[in-house]
Formats: structure tokens, C-alpha cells, sequence
């Protein structure tokens, strides 16, 4: 695979005109070195990307700035190389150079010097070590050195690159690069896969702007573009007061983007202890996977209410919360008393940072309360707390008479508050979108599927069924259909509206159980959510609040008056297309 280069010269630039010391002599140890990265790595199985002399205005120690002799980047890492040439040794542990036989002794080592710069890029948050596995390489291509350390479990010979393997050509730099990241990751119990190439590239993206902007220390417009562009923001702003702003309040509807935006703020923190709330168990299970599979493992998922039953299991004052108090939002003064006594418990930590999700579902059932009491050391964590709050006042289930509204401006007033008003799926997704809020608007469920059955549109079908028998038999053709076509079947989803779940198809049979249990159909549930077992997903509309999926299939019973806003919520489910079964 080829090098990337991202200087401005290449191997057979005329080196020695560029790489030299202050007084124009040519540093022939690195010239040797850029050679041999080119050599080796051009024709390595990996792809890498080459930074010489990178220069970053970051301060470590008595340094105002780094230089990286060597920065390389691939599917199995990254590492940093510290070059020196001319003959060095080592006496007593301190490093040194012999020139005219005299020898000069380094002020640190050069493998404390590689280390101190990865760890300047993992602090400074230039790299996040989260998701890319960092190590040194130091390189004496004009020295025999085997160990560096009389010690051998100090000895660090195994990241020594020296004259040996620089004069052999059975040794590649390149193998030597993988085998050091390979040996690290085993040192430090590092499980995570190797990167994909897509992802390589997201995170070359990234440092790419990152690197250029340094200069400023802040994110030029141009950054800050490219980095919303492999996040598939276009909402430049919100993305951009994630540097600013601690407290966050964004509005946006069904595929604006929020969920990229949760994970760049899960990111931006990752050495910080984060909590994700939101009311839908699915949701809950589907984020956690999410972010757990980017590698940040600091911020805990959680369904609002296991949370809440969770913190009373650890304190015994006489106060139980019920699911059903919670959940119609009468546990308010209970909750209160709770949060009071865990902050009252020696071993409280605030949480440095809070995620709602969904947040026109809790805010009136105590997220205020939560992100008061538990972002922050006094009680003034809506003020002076730092938190990410989701809201859509659309998709508010069943909020008549509910105050969401009310409560939501009173916590945006003490944020930066954005409205997410571009909706990023497919083109034909408008479709779909511009229907739903025509539900919204005053439009029956009835002329809806007249309207809809009137024209032939890309994107959504209605179809009528006369009996239940009939619409499973359309279910068993879609699932065919699926296999034949090899196609992903958790990019499909069957929701049914609440009411299924009190329609009988038989004696003793609700219609929602008897979906359930079509053969090639898997009920979705927080195991079994995120794996393809070869079956077709199922669930209702409620349930799968806050997800979405490519293709929709809404089972709806129109034998009894269907719910405006629940059918808004799961035709807003669909990515690309949607179909309404409906059974008559």
C-alpha cells in the first residue's frame, strides 16, 4: 500500500537541502530515516500517513512547542519517532553523543522524549487515545545499540530502530513499526480491533485541520467544515459551540443530526466521567453500543428510570419512588429528596457532564432536579453545570397539559440553545417528513392514507388488509424478499401502534403477539437489538422512540381510531422509505 505523504518534499527530493540543521548542514540521521519510512512503507500491507519535522505550539515542561522528527499513522496505530544520529551511547543510564571522540550528554533521553510528545498530542486532545493506540519509536541509524537499560524490565531495546536493521535489507521499518504497536497493545490490555481504512481516514481528517490550526489554537472555518462533514453535521454552529459553550440546549426534530453531535461531545470529554439519560430502553442499549464501539468507555448509558431506581437502591430514607409516579411525573418532591441524600454520601462525585436525550419525555418527570443536583458541587448544576440536553417539543408522547414547553425555556435561558432545522437524510426522506407534520397540522390519519393511496410516491406506500391473515401473509413476502435480495435485515424494522396490543385475532390472541410470533420475525429487545440474526425486527412505534431505521414497515389498526402523534412518531422513524399496513 502506497505512503501517504503530507510534507511538502518526497524521498527523492534533494533532502539534504531540506533537512538540515540551523546552520544549513544537512541531519544526515534523518535523511537516512525519511528514505527508509518511504522505502519500507510503500511497500508495507498498511496504509500510512507521514508527517516529518510537525511542529505543534503545544507546552510540555519548559518547551513552549513540540517537533515530531516523525509522525506515522495506519490501521494499527500511531507512532511517534524521535531521530538521532551520529554515534550516541549511553553511560550510567544518560544518554550521549560522541563527536571528535568527546562525548556531550543529552538533557533527557530520547525515549523519554518521544514518550513526553505522544503524551503532549493525548492531553491536548490533538489525538484521542480513545479510539487510536499511540507508541514511540526511537531511531540511531548511525549507532550498534541493543539495549538501552542494564535492567531488563526497564530496557526499551525492542523500540530501538539502530544501524543494525538500518543496514539490513531482510528489515522493514514498517514491520517493525506494527510489531512494536502490537507487542504495546498487549502490555496494556488494549482489546479493541484494528481500524478500518474509513476509519483511518476519519481520523486523518481530523488531524489533518487539527495539525494546520494549531498555529491559532482555535478551529478555522475551513476545520471546522471538514470535521461536521465526516461527522454529517451541516449545523456548523451547534458543532462549533461545542468548544465554547458548556451547557447545551438543541432543538431539532427526526434526523437532524443529534445523535453525531452526542457522540462529538462524548468525544470531545472522553477523559471525563459522563452520564447519557433518555426514557427508551432500546434507544438506551442502541447509544451504548454505539459509543462503546468508538472506544469511549467514560460516559455511562443509562434509561432515565433504571437510573433512578438504581441511585434509591443506595440510600434508605423511607421515600420509594414507583414507576408509575415517575413516569406520569408526580415523584417530583420524592426525587428531590432523593438526589439530596446521594449528594449527602461521602463518596458523591458530580458528574462532569450530562447527556438528555429525548428530553421532552423527562424534563417535567425530574431531569431538572437530576441535572441540578448532580452536575455540579453545590445545587446550581442547570447554571454552572456542563450538560447536552435533546429536545424535539414534536415528539412529546401524550405532553397535553404537560408544562415541557414552559420548562424547556427556563433551562435553555442558561445555555447556548440552537435548532437543528436541516434535515440530513435522503432526498426523498422530505417525503415522509413533509406528511407526518401534516399530522401535526390538523390532518386526519384518515385523508392522510387517502391522500397518500391517491398518488404514487417514491418513498411511501399505504396498503389496506382484510383481516390479520392477510397482512402476515405481506409481512412473510417482505421477509422473502430481504433474503432473496441479501440484504441487511436490521436495515429494516415492523412497528406496530399501541393499539395492536388490545386486538384480538383470536380467542385468546392480541394481533401485536401474534406478529410477534410469525416465524422470521425477532421481537426487539436491549440483547438482541444490535446483532442480525437473520429475522426481521419488530416492536411498537413507542418502544422504538428515538431510533430510526432505512426501511419502515408501521403496522397500524385502523379499526380504532389511530393516535395522531403516535403515527407521526413512527412514520418519523423511516429513513428512506416507509410503508403503512393498515388492517381493516
Amino acid at each position: 500500500m502506497p505512503i501517504i505523504n503530507h510534507t511538502r518534499y518526497t524521498d527523492n527530493s534533494d533532502l539534504e537541502a531540506i533537512i538540515t540543521q540551523a546552520d544549513g548542514s544537512p541531519l544526515y540521521g534523518e535523511i537516512e530515516m525519511f528514505k527508509r519510512i518511504f522505502a519500507d512503507c510503500n511497500n508495507s500491507e498498511y496504509t500510512w500517513h507521514f508527517w516529518h519535522n510537525l511542529r505543534l505550539p503545544v507546552s510540555i515542561k519548559n518547551q513552549t512547542e513540540i517537533q515530531i522528527d516523525f509522525l506515522l499513522v495506519c490501521e494499527a496505530g500511531v507512532i511517534i519517532v524521535e531521530v538521532k544520529g551520529g554515534k550516541v551511547g549511553i553511560e550510567q543510564g544518560f544518554f550521549y553523543y560522541e563527536v571528535s571522540r568527546e562525548r556531550k550528554f543529552m538533557d533527557r533521553s530520547p525515549f523519554d522524549q518521544a514518550s513526553d510528545y505522544m503524551y503532549a498530542l493525548i492531553n491536548n486532545k490533538i489525538i484521542s487515545s480513545s479510539q487510536l493506540f499511540l507508541s514511540t519509536v526511537c531511531a540511531f541509524p548511525h549507532t550498534y545499540m541493543e539495549h538501552t537499560s542494564a535492567n531488563p524490565n526497564a530496557d526499551l531495546g525492542y523500540k530501538l530502530w539502530a544501524k543494525k536493521q538500518q543496514d539490513s535489507s531482510d528489515c522493514s521499518f514498517a514491520d517493525f513499526v506494527i510489531d512494536i504497536l502490537n507487542s504495546d497493545k498487549d502490555k496494556k490490555g488494549w482489546r479493541r480491533p484494528m481500524l478500518s481504512s474509513k476509519e483511518v481516514e476519519i481520523a486523518i481528517q481530523s488531524l489533518l485541520f487539527t495539525f494546520r490550526d494549531r498555529s491559532s489554537n482555535v478551529y478555522s472555518e475551513r476545520g471546522m467544515e471538514a470535521i461536521l462533514d465526516r461527522l454529517n453535521i451541516d449545523n456548523l454552529s451547534a458543532f462549533q459551540s461545542l468548544q465554547k459553550n458548556d451547557r447545551l440546549f438543541i432543538e431539532g426534530g427526526p434526523g437532524t443530526g443529534k445523535t453525531t453531535i452526542a457522540k462529538a461531545y462524548i468525544e470531545k470529554f472522553h477523559t471525563l466521567r459522563g452520564l447519557y439519560l433518555c426514557w427508551n430502553k432500546l434507544l438506551e442499549a442502541k447509544i451504548n453500543k454505539e459509543i462503546i464501539g468508538c472506544g469511549l468507555t467514560n460516559c455511562r448509558v443509562e434509561q432515565f428510570a433504571s437510573f433512578v431506581f438504581s441511585l434509591q437502591s443506595k440510600v434508605d430514607n423511607g421515600i420509594v419512588i414507583t414507576l408509575e409516579e415517575l413516569s406520569e411525573g408526580r415523584s417530583l418532591e420524592k426525587l428531590s429528596s432523593l438526589f439530596n441524600s446521594i449528594r449527602e454520601q461521602t463518596d458523591f462525585v458530580p458528574y462532569d457532564y450530562i447527556i438528555i436525550d429525548e428530553a421532552q419525555d423527562v424534563l417535567d418527570k425530574g431531569a431538572v432536579q437530576l441535572l441540578n443536583s448532580l452536575t455540579a458541587v453545590t445545587h446550581d448544576g442547570i447554571s454552572s453545570g456542563r450538560y447536552l440536553v435533546f429536545f424535539d417539543t414534536e415528539q412529546g408522547y401524550n405532553h397535553q397539559n404537560r408544562q415541557i414547553d414552559e420548562i424547556a425555556d427556563a433551562v435553555a435561558q442558561n445555555g447556548a440553545r440552537f435548532v437543528l432545522d436541516v434535515n440530513k437524510r435522503v432526498p426523498t426522506n422530505k417525503e415522509i417528513v413533509s406528511f407526518a407534520k401534516s399530522l401535526l397540522e390538523g390532518e386526519s390519519a384518515i385523508e392522510l392514507f387517502d391522500r397518500i393511496n391517491a398518488e404514487n410516491y417514491d418513498s411511501v406506500k399505504t396498503l389496506y388488509f382484510n383481516g390479520a391473515k392477510s397482512l402476515i401473509k405481506h409481512l412473510n413476502a417482505v421477509k422473502a424478499e430481504i433474503r432473496e435480495g441479501s440484504r441487511n435485515w436490521n436495515d429494516y424494522v415492523v412497528l406496530a401502534d399501541s393499539s395492536t396490543k388490545h386486538e384480538l385475532v383470536s380467542e385468546s390472541e392480541m394481533f401485536y403477539d401474534r406478529i410477534a410470533t410469525i416465524d422470521g420475525i425477532k421481537e426487539l429487545n436491549v440483547r438482541n437489538i444490535c446483532s442480525d440474526t437473520g429475522e426481521l425486527p419488530f416492536t411498537s412505534i413507542l418502544s422504538y422512540k428515538g431510533l430510526e431505521s432505512k426501511h419502515v414497515i408501521l403496522v397500524i389498526n385502523g379499526r380504532q381510531e389511530v393516535n395522531q402523534l403516535e403515527l407521526y412518531i413512527g412514520m418519523t422513524r423511516a429513513i428512506i422509505d416507509l410503508q403503512i399496513l393498515i388492517l381493516q
